[in-house]
């Protein structure tokens, strides 16, 4: 089971993430920046882009692939829900529904790229799209805590609509995940410290283990080049 989506070169099983990259980059950049009224449907259009996609692929890929379908469309369902109605059990269950989806497309991508038995640039492309899912992932994680608990999260400012939550939290997550840090926004909860520095390690480990994964396949591949040649 993959995310991917319909473009797959001929004679080829392997996921294309090179679409699906693009959207991500695109939904990275555009949504801090969308400010004019409509722009929340534009950003959640881009996103439904993502999850479209990997529901597609993986009803392509065998009848046991449907439950992740269905966890696509509820999870479409309560997207669209907490945009077009709000309040907290919608966007409580917007976001929950958000990170459960992440996080299975996650592992999907992750095995996936682990079952590669050579680097191509869609395998750097699927790694890419992991790491940037988790950074989304962990800025819903964020938002639950900020609906649980308002004030988790010094920096943001008061009276500030979910969108603007969310591009704040998304961008929080971007610099703990990269470990920049920058400073300016700061957890001070008792759980959005240790959410956030547990984001840190990760995005430092899965940067580690996954150029090890790639760095090591490379240098396999060589060595059975040259044994070939021989």
């Amino acid at each position: 089971m993959s995310i991917r989506l319909s473009i797959v070169p001929r004679g080829s099983t392997a996921p294309n993430y090179g679409v699906l990259l693009l959207v991500l980059c695109l939904l990275v950049v555009c949504a801090p920046v969308a400010s004019r009224a409509g722009s929340a449907y534009s950003v959640e259009a881009l996103f439904n882009l993502v999850l479209v996609a990997g529901a597609y692929s993986s009803a392509s890929r065998g009848g046991q692939r449907w439950p992740f379908v269905a966890l696509t469309a509820l999870t479409l369902a309560m997207r669209w829900a907490g945009l077009l109605w709000g309040g907290f059990g919608l966007e409580l269950g917007s976001a929950l529904t958000t990170v459960v989806w992440i996080a299975l497309a996650i592992v999907i991508v992750v095995r996936e790229l682990f079952q590669e038995q050579k680097v191509t640039t869609n395998t750097i492309y699927g790694a890419i799209v992991a790491y940037l899912l988790a950074a989304v992932a962990f800025a819903y994680l964020y938002e639950i805590l900020e609906l649980f608990q308002p004030g988790s999260f010094s920096g943001i400012p008061d009276g500030a609509n979910p969108q603007e939550l969310g591009d704040a939290l998304l961008y929080f997550s971007l610099a703990s995940l990269t470990t920049v840090g920058y400073g300016d926004i700061v957890p001070v909860s008792g759980l959005a410290r240790p959410v956030a520095v547990f984001e840190g390690v990760f995005g430092t480990l899965y940067l580690a283990v996954m150029i090890a994964r790639l760095v090591g396949l490379n240098i396999a591949a060589g060595m059975q080049g040259e044994g070939n040649e021989r």
